[in-house]
């Protein structure tokens, strides 16, 4: 059997506010349903909406998410978690203590006869230079030590300003011109012969089929709750609304 889960943009912990824990409990209540059923889940991108990893040091705010997935992987979920631009500093310590597969670009692989492309899709954009320079400064490994270096709780707080600020960049993106210089990017990799292609970044949930292919942008936490599931024999988009808490 096999029962596959997608999500992208959780951006856990954004805010400091009633509404971010409604919202938080919103996530664990689906992630607890889907524990259920599910033999895989791919997090592609943004799970939290910083997350840098220390040597030694992990935020007490996302305990209850990282427990949560330590639950999933011993009742024997494969998970995998794909680096986006509010978490691209990914060590060892999700493969070494939660059993989560991690990747810092895109990921490829095969599943019930099909073959799957995911990547966050953070740069692709055709005007998005400045972005591919920062990302770049960001993850280069000299940078991201020298990052360490400063106290976590001050590290953490610069990046809440960094990170608020990426998600109104996102928000005011140029969706019409960024959606197809992302479906040409999915067309491109249907010719390469993926049956599936799915990504995040853009917080705008959509499907484009062609033939019997599809691309998927898996959308966001924020407002829509969005995420994708396949079968084994076919790829979906759904909702998980508050309706079903």
């Amino acid at each position: 059997m096999v029962k596959a889960y997608f999500i992208s943009d959780l951006h856990i912990g954004a805010e400091d506010n009633e509404k971010e824990l409604v919202r938080q409990k919103h996530i664990l209540k689906f992630l607890h349903k889907i524990s259920k059923d599910a033999t895989r889940i791919y997090i592609v991108g943004d799970l939290f909406d910083f997350w840098f990893e220390y040597k030694t040091v992990i935020p007490k705010k996302y305990f209850a998410f990282l427990n949560t997935f330590k639950n999933m992987t011993d009742k024997g979920i494969e998970i995998h978690y794909l680096a986006g631009n509010h978490d691209f500093a990914l060590g060892n310590f999700f493969d070494k203590f939660l059993g989560i597969k991690t990747w810092e670009n895109e990921y490829t692989f095969e599943l019930a006869g099909s073959k799957f492309f995911i990547w966050h899709g953070d740069g692709l954009a055709k005007e998005d230079t400045g972005y591919r320079i920062l990302k770049r400064i960001l993850r280069n490994k000299f940078n991201q030590r020298i990052f360490r270096w400063i106290h976590p709780d001050l590290g953490f707080k610069l990046a809440r300003f960094t990170s608020s600020s990426s998600r109104k960049y996102t928000n005011q993106l140029n969706y019409q011109r960024d959606e197809k210089d992302y479906i040409e990017f999915a067309e491109q990799k249907f010719s390469e012969g993926f049956n599936y292609v799915m990504m995040g970044h853009r917080h705008r949930p959509l499907v484009h089929e062609e033939n019997s292919n599809k691309y998927i942008n898996l959308g966001e936490w924020i407002d829509r709750c969005s995420y994708a599931v396949f079968d084994g024999k076919d790829l979906e988009l759904s909702y998980f609304p508050s309706t079903d808490v």
